[in-house]
């Protein structure tokens, strides 16, 4: 990554198209998070029985991220409007079948997303900065792949509808550069979002969704993410509260150094929102 050029990128949008009219530093975002995309910022813990081929590992994945809002140009209801910010991830996976819980990979985010709202409707598009690692654990192993210098800088986009409960969104990806010669540029990308409003057990609401992810790196594969759980706390657009969450996924591996191998994954995870 061009430390520099990103740098200097952040800052120009962050304090040089800012209005008359903005506020600074928001609560929340004009595009609600979505719900089963293992790649959106949060803080999270799961314990997941994971499939590659013959082998299965009991891992432990755990995240930590956010959006930071940095200007916001209101619309005309309260929640709708323009947002920019900034947001990051940092996302590992452990092996808990070794001694000392191997770390197998940790992936580095750091985006510039610009949402949306209005209505029913609402979108973002975001450019963003992806680097991969190895853990040192797997390389000392022999057992590890080969190593990618998996960096790159990439612009996805996303729109949504909404009603009542739910939520359809549909998108894409282009890969802007890359360290990997070659590497295919496209991805498209579709989901199903359910936020439930009223409390169904012990004061919590019924969350779930379906994201759908496929790239051309990958011969167009599509990877599955389902996650369905109770939202303890305050509802969105306020929220602050705990997730409790069963997920599955099936398809090429969500994270980094592996992402041309075919993985089955399921388990249970804990998502601290904010």
């Amino acid at each position: 990554m061009n430390a520099r050029f990103w740098s200097t990128f952040v800052f120009l949008l962050a304090f040089g198209v800012q209005g008359v009219h903005a506020q600074s530093f928001p609560t929340g975002d004009p595009f609600r998070p979505l719900i089963a995309d293992p790649t959106e910022p949060r803080f999270f813990v799961s314990v997941l029985d994971l499939h590659a081929g013959t082998p299965s590992y009991t891992i432990a994945s755990v995240g930590a991220g956010t959006n930071f809002g940095l200007y916001r140009w209101p619309g005309e209801r309260p929640g709708e409007g323009w947002q920019l910010g900034v947001d990051a991830l940092v996302a590992s996976q452990f092996n808990l079948d070794t001694g000392s819980d191997d770390l197998i990979n940790t992936d580095f985010r750091i985006g510039v997303p610009l949402s949306y709202r209005r209505g029913s409707f609402s979108g973002r598009a975001k450019l963003f900065h992806q680097s991969s690692h190895l853990g040192d654990e797997i390389i000392l192993s022999g057992n590890a792949p080969a190593r990618e210098n998996l960096s790159i800088e990439a612009l996805d986009f996303v729109l949504a509808w909404e009603g009542a409960s739910w939520r359809v969104y549909g998108g894409g990806f282009y890969l802007l550069s890359s360290d990997i010669a070659d590497q295919k540029e496209g991805g498209l990308h579709a989901g199903l979002d359910y936020s439930g409003r009223a409390p169904v057990l012990f004061g919590a609401r019924l969350v779930g969704g379906i994201d759908l992810r496929s790239f051309e790196e990958t011969d167009w594969r599509i990877g599955t993410s389902v996650k369905l759980g109770l939202e303890f706390g305050r509802a969105r657009p306020e929220r602050r509260g705990v997730t409790v969450l069963l997920e599955g996924y099936n398809g090429p591996a969500p994270f980094g150094q592996f992402y041309t191998t075919y993985v089955k994954s399921y388990g249970v995870a804990l998502q601290f929102d904010h």
